[in-house]
């Protein structure tokens, strides 16, 4: 009999449980979709940029971005498992194919999952990949080119040129060139490539060869030009630079809420019309750290790599999970290199790391207040500067770190808290990197504060 009503008690939970799951799942859901990008007809061979931000109200375990063809069989694929309740889609753009597809209708689909399998339907968009391109004329642009208008240089100033080049068909070369007033080549530099339709200028060949720090005052011509393998060729970027002596006392920059003088000079890196410079000495980080670098890949310096679930360390940490990016981690390593390189003392680093971002911030207004250390901070963005930014009610941050700043815009090198079944390479080359804008960023991410030690 007791049998018999423990059986019974059994199938009454039983049915209590299976009556749940419709309760469970209406509790999770998709809070905001931020410029998601959705295909409608592709030409065959052509990119589509996979953009956008997916938010919920629990945290991510899964998503994926997949690609169905008409018998709805998936022929692409992309899943990462974030565990965070914001998801930038960009991560996605580089495995998603489209300009592999061949001619016919398909589905573009992303799904969301949270930690009890519970799953979200955020796009389900039928879109058309259409015959065989019928121009054979390529197209090749530049995206965020550096300078992006006339600058004027103060006589002696380092600076870089930058911009992203993509091309419909491989390109054949690029070329960078300063000409004087007279027309003639001052430095000029060609660079032949082969399977490749992107180049990224920042930090590249041509990047080393525009010397203008050794430019004397007067005018000059700034040039970039490219040509694919098709035989189109375009000049893609045209700017006047003028180079003048400046005096210290010309610049005005109105930016400091800190107290301590870690940035006595701000003077060194404000210059005409309000185009910001890198300061002498600083050399921007554009590219992803060398496995070799000792401040992002050994926890003697990085406090963050003795922790498998939060740096790179090539361990798995949950599962079978490995991360191949996160803010803080980045952050604490360039954070490193810079003082390092300026011959700082990195104790000054390490006493300000350690927790999120927002933690980060507090302990460095902290030692501040207290005249323990500690760097001074304020809201403007300083060169060299650690950014913190708030997602928003979510509570969800970010840090990254100032790069350089063009024409008001701050540029930022950052990673971004990665995790999947992908184990970090040994020349750690699919590590989680961004240069890029900040105010490019998709989801609307708003700056919390920013701190200016110029490090």
């Amino acid at each position: 009999m007791k049998r018999k009503k423990r059986i019974l008690m059994m199938l009454l939970m039983a049915l209590l449980i299976m009556a749940m799951p419709a309760g469970a799942q209406a509790a999770f859901k998709v809070t905001a979709k931020t410029g998601v990008t959705l295909p409608t007809t592709i030409k065959k061979g052509a990119f589509f940029n996979v953009r956008g931000t997916v938010r919920s109200n629990e945290p991510m375990t899964k998503i994926s971005c997949t690609i169905y063809n008409s018998a709805e069989k998936c022929v692409d694929r992309y899943d990462a498992k974030p565990y965070t309740k914001a998801f930038d889609l960009r991560a996605a753009d580089p495995y998603l194919e489209f300009n592999k597809l061949a001619a016919g209708r398909y589905s573009y689909r992303i799904c969301i999952y949270n930690a009890k399998g519970v799953k979200r339907r955020v796009v389900n968009k039928k879109f058309t990949v259409a015959g065989t391109t019928t121009t054979k004329k390529g197209t090749i642009k530049i995206t965020s080119p550096i300078p992006s208008q006339n600058v004027i240089l103060n006589k002696g100033r380092a600076y870089s040129i930058g911009g992203t080049i993509t091309s419909t068909y491989n390109l054949k070369t690029v070329k960078a060139s300063i000409l004087n007033n007279k027309k003639k080549a001052v430095y000029t530099k060609t660079v032949s490539l082969k399977n490749q339709r992107t180049y990224k200028v920042n930090n590249s060949a041509l990047d080393s060869a525009m010397l203008f720090d050794k430019l004397g005052n007067g005018t000059y011509t700034y040039y970039l030009s490219a040509a694919d393998v098709k035989g189109t060729s375009v000049t893609l970027v045209k700017r006047t630079i003028t180079v003048k002596t400046v005096s210290s006392n010309t610049n005005t920059n109105n930016s400091s809420t800190g107290s301590n003088t870690n940035n006595t000079n701000s003077s060194n890196y404000l210059d005409y019309n309000g185009i910001v410079t890198q300061p002498s000495g600083f050399k921007a980080r554009t590219g992803r750290p060398s496995a070799s670098n000792k401040y992002f890949y050994n926890k003697s310096y990085n406090i963050y790599y003795q922790y498998n679930g939060l740096a790179p360390t090539g361990k798995a940490y949950y599962g079978n999970q490995y991360v191949l990016g996160n803010c803080t981690w980045y952050a604490c390593g360039r954070a490193m290199e810079l003082v390092a390189n300026a011959g700082g003392n990195v104790s000054k680093v390490k006493a300000i790391f350690g927790g999120d971002p927002v933690g980060i911030y507090n302990t460095n207004a902290s030692l501040v207040a207290k005249g323990k250390g500690g760097f001074s901070y304020g809201t403007t963005p300083k060169i060299g500067a650690l950014a913190i930014f708030n997602y928003g009610s979510s509570g969800d941050a970010h840090i990254a770190v100032v790069e350089n700043i063009v024409n008001g815009v701050p540029y930022v090198s950052e990673s971004g808290y990665t995790v999947g079944a992908t184990m970090p390479k040994s020349d750690k080359s699919n590590i989680i990197f961004r240069y890029q804008s900040i105010y490019n960023w998709a989801g609307g991410r708003s700056i919390r504060e920013i701190g200016r030690a110029h490090v």
